[in-house]
This record gives C-alpha cells, structure tokens and sequence, in this order.
C-alpha cells in the first residue's frame, strides 16, 4: 500500500511540475549569440499562466506590474507564432509589453517614445520589416524579436503576439554543460 500511495504522489508531483515548466531545444539562429542551435531551455511557464489570468487588463507603459510572474521587457520567451500552435515554437525577447507604443526608426527600437537599451544586439542596427509602427499594443499582445536581428523571423514580420500563444519565459539553459546559465 506505501508503494503504491509514494507511486501516486510522484505522478501528482510529476503533473504538477509538467504544467509549471517546460523543456524545449533550439533549432534556430535568431537569438544568436545569446542562445545557440541545440541548446536545450527550461522554460516557467507560471507567466504566461498568470498573463492568460489578467487578458484583459493591460499592464502600465512603465513595466511595474502587479504580479512577479508578469512577463518583462528583456525576458526571453517560448511562444507559438499563430494561435492554433501548428508550427514549431519559437524563442525570442520581449520587446514590448500591453499598452506600450513601439516604433522602429532610424535602426533603432523606441518604446513608448525613448531609445530601447539593448546590449544584447551588440551595436547592430535593427530594420524593419512590415510593423514599424507607431504601434500601439492592446490589453494582451506582446512585441518579440531575436537578438540575432539580421536573421529573425519575429514580431516586425508578423505582429504583436497574443498573451495565449505564450509558453512562458527561458529560466534556465542546462544543455550543453558548459553553458548553464540561468536567467531572470
């Protein structure tokens, strides 16, 4: 009886863990160098949990949200680019967050009317594609692009991304060993 009562608290404990983190292995280049092909990520998905919980009331410009579990500028995400979820996922960073206004001018990503920081593009110009905007996101969309900008297919190409379309965000890269590394 022990063994089968320890059996069923190890598939609860299971199931619970499988619908709070996902693992997923990158198969593109557009978050070069930050991730790589084959790198393997887990992935919390408590934000997009918690995103799918407030559709409907957008977040401030300002980023300060009332949750820790709401998605961040910078974070980097695993979402589907089309609602059915029929394509393979995809990994990008958040760029914009609802009720943000995004503009793309002059090689350079402005947000809500300033110059983004992005260290992580190393001082490559970002183009745009189709959505230069001004665009001013809704309740529940979200701006993604690759900090390989040169060679990402992401939001400039086909828009905004809904709150339900997001996995969640990368809190850790376990694979290879050499390049664990954990992210906020």
């Amino acid at each position: 009886m022990e063994i089968a009562w320890t059996g069923v608290q190890a598939l609860v404990l299971f199931l619970v863990l499988s619908a709070l983190v996902g693992r997923f292995e990158v198969h593109q280049i557009s978050m070069e160098p930050t991730f790589h092909e084959g790198q393997r990520v887990l992935v919390s998905k408590l934000d997009s949990l918690w995103s799918n919980l407030v559709v409907g009331t957008a977040h401030a410009a300002d980023s300060r949200h009332s949750s820790p579990f709401a998605l961040q500028r910078g974070q980097v995400v695993v979402f589907y680019r089309t609602p059915a979820r029929d394509e393979d996922a995809l990994i990008k960073r958040v760029i914009g967050l609802p009720g943000d206004t995004l503009e793309i001018r002059d090689g350079q990503v402005l947000v809500n009317g300033a110059a983004l920081d992005e260290p992580y593009i190393h001082g490559i110009d970002t183009s745009c594609n189709a959505t230069c905007g001004p665009l001013t996101l809704a309740a529940d969309e979200y701006f993604m692009m690759g900090d390989n900008r040169v060679n990402s297919l992401d939001s400039r190409s086909f828009g905004p991304i809904n709150a339900g379309q997001i996995v969640g965000h990368v809190v850790l890269r376990y694979w290879p060993l050499g390049d664990i590394e954990f992210f906020p």
